[in-house]
């Protein structure tokens, strides 16, 4: 039994945004019924739609998008956790943004922070720049797990003498939510084959 964590947790983090925030309830594993609520949720100025948008033999949102004439912006990014988010824009008077989050709910967080939060801020008026320079914190410890795609892990946010410090929570994989949390922040790890060393410099994603 998979609980629905995503849908409270995702409208937790519109509303505390200040967004007007509707809850269009689970859509099902049916194209039918996905058509249905992906068709309401056009009338916004954003569709936030999580799960469904992977490589799985049921995971039809691409292609009920497709079908509803929504253009395909991107699909798939090179982010651990999160990669295959997917981007589109629909042929309406509101042209809504549609962002298809995937289902696993670390990855449906970190998506929503790295990509959903900066998109929804400038929408509304209340940054100029999506990419603003991010903050950065001293490593707290050595860290391996980087690789081929940047990586965005867990992390505790600390201060000692007023300098930043940062600190990954232990952390297993996209469906630990307790890693959550214990966070505060996210420590961002660029792609690559060397490890970041206690003592470094990192950029970090502050979680408010």
């Amino acid at each position: 039994k998979i609980r629905n964590s995503n849908g409270p947790m995702l409208v937790g983090c519109g509303r505390e945004l200040g967004m007007q925030v509707r809850d269009l309830g689970i859509g099902r594993d049916d194209i039918d019924q996905l058509r249905q609520a992906i068709e309401k949720g056009l009338s916004a100025d954003v569709l936030i739609i999580s799960g469904g948008v992977s490589a799985g033999t049921r995971d039809f949102v691409p292609r009920v998008l497709a079908d509803l004439g929504v253009r395909a912006v991107f699909h798939k990014v090179k982010v651990k956790p999160g990669k295959p988010l997917w981007f589109g824009v629909a042929p309406n008077a509101k042209q809504t943004k549609v962002f298809g989050l995937p289902g696993n709910p670390v990855s449906s967080f970190v998506c929503f922070q790295a990509f959903v939060r900066p998109a929804l801020l400038q929408l509304a008026g209340k940054i100029r720049d999506p990419e603003m320079q991010l903050p950065t914190a001293l490593l707290r410890d050595r860290f391996e797990g980087i690789g081929k795609r940047t990586v965005y892990h867990p992390a505790r946010l600390h201060r000692v003498a007023d300098v930043p410090e940062i600190e990954c929570v232990a952390w297993h994989g996209s469906g630990d939510l307790r890693a959550l949390s214990e966070a505060n922040a996210l420590a961002i790890f660029p792609a690559g084959d060397t490890p970041c060393e206690a003592g470094q410099t990192v950029t970090y994603l502050p979680l408010h």
